[in-house]
């Protein structure tokens, strides 16, 4: 069985021969590990590979978010970063005046215009045959607070006001001419990230989702299924509310942290409804448990979330996980 195989088995509940696996490296971890965790990485025979992104930058392909400074994005919004390897913030958001919005053009011209400027991503595709190939990072939600800044972004879903809708708009014009790009390619999946979640609850009211953002994710996600690919999503936090419209849109295959909601929660939610990519405890057992810590997470998502497939192997250590922790993340799925 081929890993694009087994991830396909996996999304469909039909019976893997093995859990598949998916690992992602923090530039942190990758300065403070270097040669030793890549050699562990390709011990691990990963059957989840993301393609080449840089065509997009953002997060996920643009270093300068993970080094200390400032800059400004494409996007016009100033970030810093304080410390090596981790991701910084906005300071000065681009829309900080609501005055601004009137003007306010996205970046539309630094997307891929042809096929020719899609070449690298195909040619990943090519290269690993045998692995399924994500693409994109969609990052919709996560797109709003950076250019209005979270304290005005949440004010304005408060009020829904004109200027809530008017970039709300904005950004879907963008993302659905970055998906008409990511479409055209032989990815297998496509990619959403947007972090819904705090610690112990939704970050805005789920009916308000639903009413605001719903809408957004069901045109993005029906053009994906049309397509014929599958649909793959990062959320942080507390998402456990808005999980079944995630499974009625149609996701394939949430990547959350579970250990914010508990794998018993949401295995008696939504245990053989969709896979859940992932992850390991980050906050509290990679960073400070024993490898036998480690063991006994997998041990529950599996009792929990497993159902003839339904589960990949994931996690993302941070620089503050021991080495040990995670070789047992990486290689104690199976």
């Amino acid at each position: 069985m081929t890993s694009k195989e087994r991830v396909i088995r996996t999304l469909k509940f039909e019976k893997p021969d093995r859990i598949p696996l998916d690992f992602w490296t923090l530039p942190a971890t990758s300065y403070r590990y270097g040669d030793e965790l890549e050699r562990l990485k390709k011990e691990a025979n990963l059957d989840i590979l993301s393609a080449p992104n840089t065509m997009f930058r953002g997060l996920d392909s643009d270093m300068r978010h993970y080094e200390i400074g400032t800059f400004v994005d494409e996007w016009g919004s100033g970030w810093r970063g304080c410390q090596r390897g981790i991701v910084g913030e906005v300071k000065e958001p681009v829309l900080d005046d609501i005055s601004k919005l009137a003007t306010y053009k996205t970046p539309m011209g630094t997307l891929p215009k042809t096929l020719d400027d899609l070449r690298p991503i195909n040619d990943f595709v090519r290269l690993h045959p045998d692995n399924f190939i994500l693409g994109g990072w969609i990052i919709f939600f996560e797109r709003m607070q950076f250019v209005r800044g979270p304290v005005n972004l949440y004010m304005d879903i408060f009020e829904e006001n004109d200027a809530f809708f008017t970039l709300r708009d904005m950004l879907e014009e963008y993302y659905s001419h970055y998906l008409d790009m990511i479409l055209q390619t032989d990815v297998d999946a496509v990619v959403f990230a947007d972090d819904w979640g705090a610690q112990n609850s939704m970050l805005i009211d789920p009916e308000q989702w639903r009413r605001l953002f719903k809408p957004i994710y069901r045109k993005f996600f029906e053009r994906v299924k049309k397509a014929g690919k599958f649909i793959f999503m990062h959320s942080d936090g507390y998402i456990l509310d808005i999980l079944d419209d995630f499974i009625e849109l149609g996701l394939d295959a949430i990547n959350s942290q579970v250990w914010c909601m508990g794998p018993e929660k949401v295995g008696e939610k939504c245990r053989g409804r969709i896979t859940f990519w992932g992850e390991l405890d980050r906050q509290h057992v990679l960073p400070n448990g024993t490898p036998e810590d480690v063991s006994n997470l997998i041990a529950q998502m599996k009792e929990h979330l497993y159902a003839d497939g339904g589960l990949i192997g994931q996690s993302e250590p941070g620089p503050d996980t021991p080495f040990a922790n995670i070789e047992v993340a990486l290689k104690g799925w199976n």
